[in-house]
């Protein structure tokens, strides 16, 4: 199993499916290129270099079919590595990606102005603010705080701004994930969270068109970061796609 954190987060957004697979399976969770404890060189950030990396990483660690979880950001980097890459992986889980955006979205004054703030001055009160405001408010208020203090903001805040603003810059204005949905053929699945940016940015639609294996799923009542507030319902979601998902798919 091969985990992707998502933009400006590290691995340990997964620290409960850890905890729950690496019992009877093999669980190796990648930290972006500049993000977390890996390097963070001047660069484009491009959705094809992350997947070209996490490609690599799987060649050096001899990981033979993983089924690739995304979260976030993450997960579009994942169906870019498994179409890009289409014989490496055996199974490809989104979690609460914005994926197949709307071309409308690159030109909004909504992203026009997150851009602006995260290559501005404020960069890590921006990048923080957004973190707190997209895990939205479902969970009691102090165990949302501690969940956000322990999990979310200390890899937003240490993300270096040049990593963070050419990340978002090539998702939203440059990436086309097309060509990668087009190529990708293994079983696949989506699970959504309650957040209403989230669901208004991607197509899931057109991503079944694209995908007609697609398999989508939503957690119930909780915000972006569902892979630790209600980690039961993911955890679960996952265990069935992988006992059951294969299978339906023939």
């Amino acid at each position: 199993m091969l985990l992707i954190n998502g933009w400006t987060g590290d691995h340990g957004v997964f620290t409960p499916q850890i905890a729950h697979f690496s019992g009877t399976r093999r669980v190796v969770a990648v930290n972006l290129r500049g993000h977390g404890a890996s390097d963070a060189p001047e660069g484009d950030y491009a959705m094809e270099g992350f997947a070209d990396d996490i490609a690599w990483q799987c060649r050096t660690l001899g990981l033979s079919k993983p089924v690739v979880i995304g979260h976030s950001l993450g997960g579009a980097v994942a169906l870019e590595l498994c179409g890009r890459h289409s014989e490496l992986a055996a199974g490809l889980v989104m979690i609460d990606t914005i994926v197949l955006p709307s071309p409308d979205t690159a030109g909004s004054s909504e992203i026009e102005g997150l851009l602006a703030g995260v290559g501005g001055s404020n960069y890590r009160t921006v990048v923080r603010d957004m973190a707190w405001a997209i895990g939205c408010d479902y969970d009691h208020p102090a165990r949302r705080q501690a969940l956000f203090d322990t999990f979310i903001r200390g890899p937003a805040e240490r993300t270096p701004q040049h990593v963070a603003y050419a990340a978002l810059r090539s998702m939203v204005l440059h990436h086309d994930p097309v060509p990668a949905a087009r190529a990708c053929r293994i079983p696949m699945v989506y699970i959504s969270a309650d957040v209403p940016l989230v669901e208004q940015a991607r197509n899931l639609d057109r991503l079944r068109e694209l995908c007609p294996q697609l398999v989508t799923a939503k957690t119930l009542l909780a915000g972006h970061f569902n892979t630790i507030e209600v980690a039961d319902q993911v955890n679960a979601m996952i265990e069935r796609f992988l006992t059951v998902g294969f299978k339906a798919r023939g």
